[in-house]
This record gives C-alpha cells, structure tokens and sequence, in this order.
C-alpha cells in the first residue's frame, strides 16, 4: 500500500485502509506476552486519538509512518505505563507490530526500574543497544506478518534467557492481589502483609510495576469500570459506581475525568485507544 491516494481515468479518490493482524497464541508459546498485533493503517488525513491509559506496558516496533510526531524509521518504542489520559496519533500512513506486557514482565525482560519509564516512552535502543535497532530494521524488511511475528518472539525468547528472574515475590503477590479486586484492596493492607514499612513498599512496587500502589490500583479500577460501560452503555451511573468500589457517582467521574480526560457519558461517543479491552491501529 504505497501513496495516500489512487487514481485512474475518471478521477482521484481518497484511499482508506486498516488493517489489524493479531499474532496467534502459538506464536508466543512460553513468553509472558499478553497480546501482539500487526498494525497497517492508510488514511488520507492526518488522525488522532484520544489515548486511555491501561495497565500494561507497550513496546511499539514502527515499521513505517510517523507516531506522536516522530519520523518513524524503522525503530521500536517502549512505552511505559501511564496514569492520565492523552492523545496519540500519526499523520495518515502507520505501519507497526504492537506488543503489550504485562508491567512486572517488562520490569524483568527490561532490565530498567519501570518508574523511569512513568508517562513516558523511550528507544529500545536506548535500553538494548544495537540488537535493538537491528530488529526493528529486519521487522520492517520482512514481508509478512507471521514472519514478523517470530522475529519479535524469537528476540523476547533471547532476553528472557538472559533476564533476572529473581521475581520479587512479595510485589508480585501484591500486584495480583489488586488485580483480583479490580484495585480496591487498601494500599496499606497490602503494605502490612509484605511486612514493610509502607514507604519502603510503594518505592519497591512502583520501581517494578512504573506506578505506585495507589495509583495502579485507581487505574485497575478505572479499567474494570470502563469495561463494565463499554459492554452495556446504558447502565445507571450510581450503580456502576457501587459495583466497583467508588465511594459514590462523583466520585467515580473524577476518575474517569483523570484517567480518561472526560466524564463517562461523553466518553462513550469519542474516537479512543483503550489497552485494556480493545487495541486500534497506531494506538498506545
């Protein structure tokens, strides 16, 4: 798909074009690699998109196009976890393979306190070297999309082997815990059963996870909430409230206004990105 446009002897038409691969589970077998999706995207105007903050780190390999204002040689971006909305989008032509983690595997496969990466983005490059730039250049030469597929699996496949994986237990209990409640388990509960000081493990949880306890857990909760809504876009507001732990309905709007930029009802009507229950094309 070369150009933004096509023509032939009646005219000049604008030409519009998605396409998303998702990788199969096979692909991945034995790595912690929640999703990975081929992204192919023809638009005649530039786009962007409101950008919904989820629970889970991306590494973006851009094949072609350009992402958030950047050029996009072929190159690879690891984007950490975020916890308030934003925008993102490219100028019309966006070509990539989309990996998302899980925080606690990228904290490993890394190497890199996940704190550093909080509302931010950096090169894998930066944090791999040169094999780094070598993937993103043969991801972007190959020609298909389960050739390319095993190329990132095979490179996950090399760090893991080379990776630390002396998992801090006691975080890695807490972040399930808070998963399991959908973020309402009390920060200082969790605190108490690693038998830290609570200022000794919101520094420990946030190097590992990108964000303290607290804020992880709005966000699970937040999630889990814009789930619910998206699933059934009539419910009443003061009931999903109730069903997800906010201490009333304003309550809950201020979440959604923090993490999402906007309050429930209006959300529902825009263009968004989401990671937690749907992946679109250039999204993060």
């Amino acid at each position: 798909m070369g150009g933004d446009r096509l023509s032939d002897l009646r005219g000049t038409y604008q030409v519009r074009a998605h396409q998303i691969v998702p990788a199969s589970a096979a692909a991945f077998a034995g790595l912690d690699v929640i999703r990975c999706f081929g992204f192919d995207v023809l638009e005649p105007n530039p786009v962007r998109r409101r950008k919904i903050p989820g629970g889970t780190v991306k590494i973006v390999f851009a094949l072609e196009g350009t992402f958030e204002g950047r050029s996009l040689d072929p190159t690879a971006l690891v984007i950490g976890l975020h916890d308030r909305a934003g925008t993102a989008g490219h100028a019309g032509r966006m070509r990539s393979v989309q990996v998302q983690l899980d925080p606690l595997t990228a904290h490993r496969l890394l190497g890199v306190p996940m704190d550093e990466l909080r509302n931010g983005a950096v090169e894998l490059a930066e944090l791999h070297g040169r094999l780094a730039q070598r993937l993103a250049e043969r991801l972007a030469e190959t020609a298909t999309w389960p050739d390319r597929f095993a190329l990132v699996a095979d490179y996950f496949r090399a760090r893991s082997r080379e990776a630390d994986d002396s998992a801090d237990r006691a975080i890695t209990h807490a972040v399930r815990q808070l998963r399991r409640s959908a973020g309402r388990l009390p920060v200082a509960d969790l605190a108490a059963e690693t038998g830290w000081s609570a200022r000794h493990f919101r520094r420990r949880f946030a190097e590992q996870v990108g964000l303290p306890p607290k804020d992880y857990g709005s966000l699970l909760r937040f999630s889990a909430a814009l789930t619910a809504l998206t699933n059934e876009p009539s419910r009443d507001m003061s009931v999903l409230a109730g069903d997800f732990g906010y201490y009333d309905q304003s309550h809950l709007i201020r979440d959604f206004q923090r993490f999402a930029g906007a309050p429930p009802g209006r959300l529902l009507g825009m263009s968004m990105t989401h990671s937690s229950n749907t992946a679109v094309a250039g999204a993060t």
